[in-house]
Order: C-alpha cells, then structure tokens, then sequence
C-alpha cells in the first residue's frame, strides 16, 4: 500500500490531492491513503469561522467546504487529526471520530482505526500545560479564550491512548517532546534557529506525547506544527519493553524496515543510531520508530511524503489497474473501542478533570480486556458491524456554504450529528459530548492552582524518564 503523508493543510485540500496526482503521474505509482497531521481547517461556511481559531484578519473559506457540500470529493481515503488551528464547533460534533465529508475521516479527539490491518492511532491539538489537567468545558459559543483551549490536549485523551498496544503508525500534530534530539539537530537549527532556547531547555514539543512514544513504540510516528521537514530514527533496542510491545497482537504481515522514501534527498541518516534489523516475526515489537514531521502546505517539496508498506490486501491493491482506485478497508480498532466504553465514565465537561485511575490499575486493564473480548463476540456474530463506512454514514448537519445565512445562524448553533449517536450506540455508551450542554462552571483559582502543581509533578516525572533513557543511549553509544 502507498501512503501519502502530509504536514499543516491549512484549508488547501485542492493542492494537496493535486500534488498527490501529480506524483502518481510522475511515479506510475497509485497512492491508496492519504494522512493528514492537522490544521484541515474544515469549515463548512461562514458561521464556523467564528469558531477557527485563527486572527481575524486570516479568517477565509478555504476549499473543505466544497468537499463537505459534495460538489468535490476527496480521490483518496483520508484521515485527519485536529491541529491548532481548526473549526473546533465541527471537530466536537465528531469528538469520538467520524466523516468529516465524504472519504475524509476524522480520528476524534484522539482515536484509532484499522486500515487494511495497518492500526493507526492519532491525538488532536496541542500541548499547553494550563490546560492538560482540565476537563472538556469549553461551551458555544466559544469565547476569546476558549477558541483557543478547546484544541489544547488533554491527559484523558492521552491516558486512554496508553491503553493502546502498539500501534503501526500514530499521528500527532505536535512534536514528541525531545524528538530533536534523535535527528540532525544541527541541520534543524540552521533551518529554525529560533528553535534553539526550546531545545536548550528541553521544551520543545508536547512532554505527553513523548511519554507516548515511549511507550506504544509504532513503528512510524508523523507529525506537523512546526512547519519545517525533520527525520529522526529512536532506538528502543537496550530499553525493555512495555506494556503496549508485550502485549501486542500478531500483526499478519511486519512492516518492512525500509520503509521511509530512501530517495528523498532531506531523509536524515543518523550515523550514531545502532544499526537495527527487521522484526523477525510478526510478533516481535518494533525497536525502533521512524519519525518524520512535515511542513505546511505551499511551494515547497517538504510538506509532502510517500511510504510503501505491505498490508493485507497488497494482493487485491496490485491486481487493480493503477488508474482506478479501489475502496481501501476501514474498521473500527476493537481495543479503542473497548478502552473508549471503559474510560467513558472519566469524561468530564467541568474545569476539574475527573480522577483518572493509575495506567497500572489492574482491573481497569482486566475491563477492558473483558470488553474487547465481549466486541469480538458481538462483530464475530456480526461482522457488518466492524467496517467503519457500514456504521458511520456521513451527514450534512449545519448549512453548506451556499445555503448559510447568517440571519438565521449563529456561531452558537449547535448540531447533533448522527455519526456520533451510532459511535455510541454501537458500544452501548451515552452520547455525553452531545447531550451535556450545561454551562462551564466558574473559575476556581485554588483548583487551578493545584491542577498547576500536578501538572508540573506529571512533567517533571517524565523528564526525569526520558533523562534516563538519554543516559543509557550515550552510555551505550560510548562502548560502540
């Protein structure tokens, strides 16, 4: 399967799908999926351009309103995580995931999907650490500070996605905190200098999402934000394995080592990175994970890249002519979904994030295992159930473009979409992001004040972790 990887969309689907033609022009190659590391910016008309969280001045209607309208359709399967600068009203009706138009499906606040048997998992937004301990309170109409928290990550999300066994590719917007650090660093200052006091201090990118690639280990991590193309390989070989490896099912085919473009002239070789083979089994956790960020849509070649892996349906895909385009499978992942019913109590829509159980807690693990146990039975009986396309069906909720009017909308209009009532239905979960409408409880200094300190313990605890995984590469790279 060829799969197409692109950084900060920024409105301009039309010059991305022309771009990815163009490429299959020049290469005779199909491109069967097509990732998208956030800032899609899927607003449907002019109302929701009250809810993008961008200045004022660059407020416009980009091309996704066409695709949503149905008067264009994307030409490939494509899946989309959330940025920093989205129509965050749209993003919510779909927090657990869904077509935002047709053959364009969101990954939800953080999600995971099964693409002909490659597991695909994403976290939306960004790190800000204010924000990381607090629950989903932002209400329509957003107001100025709103817009701007409803994307910042949340430690719900991210602890949902530890209960992940390692996924094959994950796709964030933000950066992996310290990911510079295992690439040319040099070449990146040249490129950002500016970036420099971040990296000197140790805060560049998201320390959450750092936690995350410590622990799944995918065998690909991609992300944007930063606008620059940047390549690093990290080594998991002397670190024991986790949670997320161990348990890992057998994959039906492994991914094969080489999979990142070799003739890309900006792929980073990391000359002081221990020389790894390919998993020897299907089973065998992936000992190293290939990251790349990518740039912002525009002239340049760096916001776009191609990998080949081998998937399930390899066969099917080569017996097809290049020039048609088959349906590529898309199923529900049966782990997230099971994680998703178990942590649904935790939600919270207040200011003060709901205790969240410890990620070691054992019989939280044990539900949720009995739960995936219990979805296996249920699709295995059912298995029409599975295929996300016979579940989910995409809606127009709010007006088109060309049928808005702003006297009879508002940016406070609030649509239920049918995609996240049938989520829910299917594993049996209250529809809480739609039906919780009440209005945010007030500020409480003192709370804010102790989610600040827990905040910092969290960070301070992952530092010191990857601090010790930095010790432990130098020491082993100085016996070399």
């Amino acid at each position: 399967m060829r799969i197409a990887i692109e950084g900060c969309s920024h409105g301009e689907l039309d010059r991305i799908y022309a771009q990815i033609l163009e490429n299959e022009i020049s290469t005779g190659k199909r491109v069967d999926l097509l990732l998208l590391c956030g800032d899609l910016q899927a607003v449907r008309n002019e109302g929701d351009l009250q809810s993008l969280a961008v200045p004022v001045k660059y407020r416009r209607m980009g091309d996704f309103a066409q695709y949503y309208s149905g008067q264009k359709k994307a030409p490939v399967l494509t899946l989309v995580i959330g940025g920093n600068h989205e129509a965050s009203n749209y993003l919510w009706e779909l927090h657990y995931g869904g077509w935002l138009a047709p053959n364009l499906y969101f990954l939800g606040t953080a999600g995971c999907v099964n693409v002909a048997g490659l597991v695909i998992a994403g976290a939306s937004g960004i790190f800000k650490p204010n924000d990381y301990n607090k629950g989903h309170y932002e209400r329509l109409p957003y107001n100025v500070g709103d817009i701007r928290s409803v994307y910042h990550t949340r430690k719900y999300e991210i602890h949902k996605l530890q209960y992940l066994y390692r996924p094959d590719v994950f796709l964030s917007h933000d950066w992996p905190n310290t990911i510079e650090q295992y690439g040319d660093l040099q070449e990146l200052l040249c490129r950002k200098p500016f970036f420099r006091k971040e990296i000197e201090t140790a805060t560049l990118g998201s320390p959450p999402l750092q936690m995350l690639l410590a622990e799944l280990r995918p065998r690909f991590w991609f992300s944007a934000h930063l606008h620059v193309r940047y390549a690093a390989r990290v080594d998991f070989s002397s670190l024991p394995p986790t949670a997320a490896t161990e348990n890992a099912p057998q994959r039906s085919k492994p991914l094969p080592e080489e999979s990142l473009n070799p003739t890309n002239p900006e792929a980073i070789d990391i000359s002081d990175d221990i020389d790894v083979a390919a998993p020897n089994s299907a089973s065998a956790p992936y000992i190293c994970t290939e990251f790349l960020a990518l740039s912002k849509c525009g002239s340049r070649a760096d916001y776009l890249d191609f990998i080949d892996v081998e998937t399930q349906i390899d066969e099917m895909l080569d017996s097809v002519p290049s020039t048609e385009r088959p349906q590529v499978p898309l199923s529900f992942d049966l782990r997230w979904l099971a994680i998703t019913k178990v942590m649904h109590h935790y939600l919270s829509f207040q200011r003060q994030q709901t205790p969240l159980p410890s990620i070691d807690d054992h019989m939280i693990r044990q539900k949720i295992q009995q739960e995936q146990d219990a979805l296996k039975t249920k699709f295995d009986l059912n298995p029409d159930l599975l295929p996300i396309r016979n579940v989910q069906k995409f809606v127009v909720t709010a007006p088109t473009h060309a049928d808005f009017s702003s006297a009879d909308h508002s940016a406070a209009d609030v649509y239920v979409n049918p995609q996240t009532c049938a989520f829910c239905e299917l594993i049996d979960i209250p529809n809480l992001p739609t039906k919780f409408r009440a209005q945010p409880d007030a500020r409480d200094p003192r709370a804010d004040a102790m989610q600040a300190v827990s905040t910092q313990n969290e960070l301070a605890q992952i530092r010191a972790v990857a601090a010790d995984r930095k010790r432990k590469r130098e020491s082993l790279a100085a016996t070399k």
